[in-house]
């Protein structure tokens, strides 16, 4: 009835945004949501608020059964009057003896109670007395993001593509190691960029950081001979898989990143002449791709390939140039001859446009400043549309996945050999006690009796470092309690049950460490 939604609107305010100290949490009816403040972005709460449901009026019965305060009642009387009080009692009936014509009488008694003379006074509103509300300055306009897109940062195992992500959302949403491959699922980070450090953002930036795309099958020269190359990890389903997310993700992007890694190509590339030549006559046809050929950038040589038959452009982003500053290594001038060597190679699209639209340095963990211009870029390019996602967001890993993958990555950063590419951690129990703590019991599978042993050994050791890390971003600050369970499954590997998610099929639903 309308006497209820007054009610509701009187006792209870709905719903709101309201800024909010950054590293602040939310309370929504009974759960509580984290906020991570990036630099330049304002943390939002919802108000401390019942919403104006059923819920809301059952709560107002409670407390009116309780009280009873006849203050409260008078303030309802006189902001709806008489007469609204009379038109939702006549639409109510007369039901003897019910709780809501109880409180309907009890409101009229007390407006027929009180003194005539304050009733025929006007309201005097003190406007001084109302203190304007200040707006955060640190907020967020959602009229000033005017361009938004999704980036795929595409490369091979260990070249820095999760490092690159976590630096431009400006927090961690990515497991990160000195091993390659440690990355299995695609993981959208979201940032606000500016053009420049002394502008609010205008632009929304979805980076999708994707598993290193590896060869998934036999690995064979121009010449014909195998290269004798050891892996660490065997091409199996669960590869394949990854490898096929991470190109599926390009075709809904609108602009891709290839990260290069820098030092691997001043070392290794350059390994055969364009065309054999014998005291300076040429003795054969033109080697194709010959700057690429040797070994060790037999996978990048495969995806500037693939990248070549997909006819869609690409910027690279030459990573780790420290390590050629720490080699006294012109680092300009190398620049300027890997873009022409990748221009050269890459081509040109159907259209006739080159396929290499930008070729940046940089130097993610060494020189963040160096990924400026990367920011200014796709604040100029990306398409002009309102923002994908809301604001406030900056992944979309659900808890139980922030969980597990906090452990392997502890895991993997311990392990050594073909050990941590042959295990996987999946969260059986996730129990909240009472006082909040988090009790936490996690499978690690492996597929040989003896790499359990190895985990086994090594898990007391990670085990804290795991716990602080999860506390902080799955149980908001809470403890945390791990249990280990190793199991070992020969098998597991081509078991479609443990790399569903790789598919792009993550259940997004309940996660509370990213809202």
């Amino acid at each position: 009835t309308s006497f209820s939604l007054h009610c509701i609107a009187m006792e209870i305010p709905g719903p709101r945004w309201m800024p909010v100290a950054p590293g602040n949490r939310c309370t929504a009816g009974a759960l509580t949501f984290p906020m991570h403040a990036r630099p330049g972005v304002a943390a939002h709460r919802v108000g401390g608020c019942i919403p104006q449901t059923a819920l809301g009026l059952s709560v107002i019965a409670s407390r009116w059964r309780k009280s009873r305060q006849p203050e409260a009642s008078v303030r309802m009387a006189k902001a709806f009057g008489r007469d609204a009080l009379d038109d939702d009692a006549s639409g109510l009936g007369e039901v003897a003896g019910t709780e809501l014509e109880a409180m309907i009488s009890e409101l009229r008694d007390l407006e027929a109670s009180k003194p005539q003379s304050l009733e025929s006074q006007p309201s005097e509103v003190d406007e001084g007395a109302i203190e304007p509300v200040e707006e955060d300055p640190q907020a967020i306009d959602i009229q000033q993001i005017d361009r938004s897109g999704q980036v795929a940062v595409l490369g091979v195992p260990n070249s820095g593509k999760s490092s690159l992500v976590n630096e431009l959302v400006g927090m961690k949403v990515s497991i990160v190691s000195p091993k390659p491959q440690t990355t299995r699922q695609r993981i959208l980070g979201l940032a606000l960029l500016a053009p420049r450090p002394d502008m609010p953002p205008t632009t929304q930036a979805v980076f999708a950081d994707t598993a290193g795309i590896m060869e998934t099958g036999q690995t064979v020269s121009e010449f014909g001979f195998r290269h004798k190359r050891k892996r660490l990890f065997r091409q199996n389903r669960m590869h394949k898989a990854m490898v096929k997310t991470a190109w599926k993700q390009t075709k809904a992007s609108d602009a891709v990143f290839w990260v290069l890694d820098a030092a691997k190509c001043y070392m290794y590339g350059d390994y055969m002449p364009p065309c054999p030549e014998l005291d300076g006559v040429a003795i054969g046809a033109p080697v194709e791709d010959a700057w690429w050929l040797h070994p060790e950038l037999a996978e990048e040589l495969s995806f500037l390939r693939k990248l070549k038959r997909a006819n869609m452009k690409v910027s690279v982003v030459l990573n780790k140039v420290d390590i050629l500053r720490d080699m006294d290594v012109n680092v300009e001038e190398f620049t300027l001859k890997m873009r022409e060597q990748i221009s050269s190679d890459l081509g040109t699209t159907k259209d006739g446009e080159d396929i290499l639209e930008n070729l940046w340095p940089t130097s993610v963990l060494k020189d963040p400043a160096s990924l400026a211009p990367i920011k200014r870029w796709l604040c100029e390019n990306l398409p002009k549309q309102s923002p994908i996602y809301p604001l406030e967001n900056i992944s979309d890993v659900p808890a139980r996945v922030v969980a597990s993958e906090i452990t392997r990555e502890k895991l993997f950063r311990v392990l050594r050999e073909e050990v941590p590419y042959h295990l996987t951690v999946v969260n059986a129990v996730w129990r909240q006690e009472p006082d909040g703590k988090l009790l936490l019991g996690q499978k690690v599978v492996v597929t040989k009796e003896g790499q359990g042993r190895i985990v086994r050994y090594w898990l007391p050791q990670i085990t804290e470092e795991a716990e602080s890390e999860i506390s902080e971003m799955v149980n908001f600050g809470r403890p945390v309690e791990l249990h280990f369970q190793i199991q070992v499954d020969p098998k597991w590997l081509e078991n479609e049950d443990y790399y569903e998610d790789l598919q792009g099929l993550l259940d997004r639903s309940g996660s509370l460490v990213f809202p």
